[in-house]
């Protein structure tokens, strides 16, 4: 991703952090702080916990990538952006078992992180102060929802992996396989953006229009990249339609951005 600079290198991973990231950490901040603007031990734990949640995501992709990298996908880097992170890789998978390794990975991370969060929490729910308890619960429920949200069986979202993984199994045809994920996470996306039409209208839950405006945004980028990879796919014609699971990839030595919103 352009407009990226660097962080530094974790297990031999370089790290970069996109200028949307800001906006991403100022916004969750000041919805942690909120109606406490005025209370400068608020905004200390605000920032603090926005941090926490941002080192959860980069637990999230470095499972991806570490995962990866063991099943022989070559890692490059890792941006952190306004919608998580992207890892780009130099190579996909060439069996399908590595896929699904690789695509389980990060929901798994976010389940235990979120796990310890909450165990955290209930060991300290009486003895600390109740913002930061607050906070905690917090850090245990966004990355459950991490998880959760992740495994929406479409592409480029770690569900839409594990589901191209099994049809890749099942059919032993890359390509087809990617379609078809590709597919149903552009469907997906539309979903998203007309639930959040819904909620701008309707305001349903006490949600916010600014909840409604949120989800939009999601499912447009959801859609645009679930298009841009069955686009990709469509280009590549045969290429890469895996019949032998052991086969390896000669032609793809171009790096190629592998989405995941995280």
């Amino acid at each position: 991703m352009k407009k990226s600079f660097n962080l530094g290198k974790l297990f031999g991973i370089q790290f970069r952090l996109h200028y949307t990231w800001f906006i991403i950490f100022i916004i969750v901040t000041i919805a942690l702080v909120s109606p406490n603007y005025s209370r400068w031990n608020y905004w200390i734990i605000g920032i603090i916990t926005s941090l926490l949640f941002f080192a959860s995501v980069v637990a999230h992709e470095l499972a991806h990538s570490l995962v990866g990298r063991a099943n022989g996908v070559p890692i490059d880097n890792i941006t952190l952006f306004i919608f998580g992170g992207v890892a780009q890789i130099t190579r996909e998978a060439t069996r399908a078992n590595a896929e699904l390794k690789m695509a389980a990975a990060g929901p798994a991370c976010s389940l235990i992180i979120g796990g310890l969060f909450g165990l955290i929490f209930w060991l300290s729910r009486l003895h600390v102060p109740e913002p930061i308890a607050t906070l905690i619960l917090w850090l245990a429920f966004m990355n459950g929802m991490l998880a959760v949200f992740n495994l929406i069986p479409g592409f480029p979202l770690d569900g839409g992996r594990v589901l191209r993984s099994v049809l890749w199994r099942i059919t032993g045809n890359y390509n087809r396989s990617t379609r078809i994920a590709a597919r149903l996470g552009q469907v997906i996306g539309y979903l998203f953006i007309l639930g959040g039409l819904s909620i701008i209208i309707l305001r349903p839950f006490d949600l916010s229009w600014f909840d409604g405006l949120w989800i939009i945004v999601i499912g447009w980028f959801l859609a645009e990249v679930a298009t841009a990879s069955y686009h990709q796919i469509q280009q590549q014609g045969t290429f890469n339609s895996f019949a032998d699971p052991e086969a390896a990839v000669s032609d793809r030595s171009m790096v190629n951005p592998d989405t995941d919103s995280s």
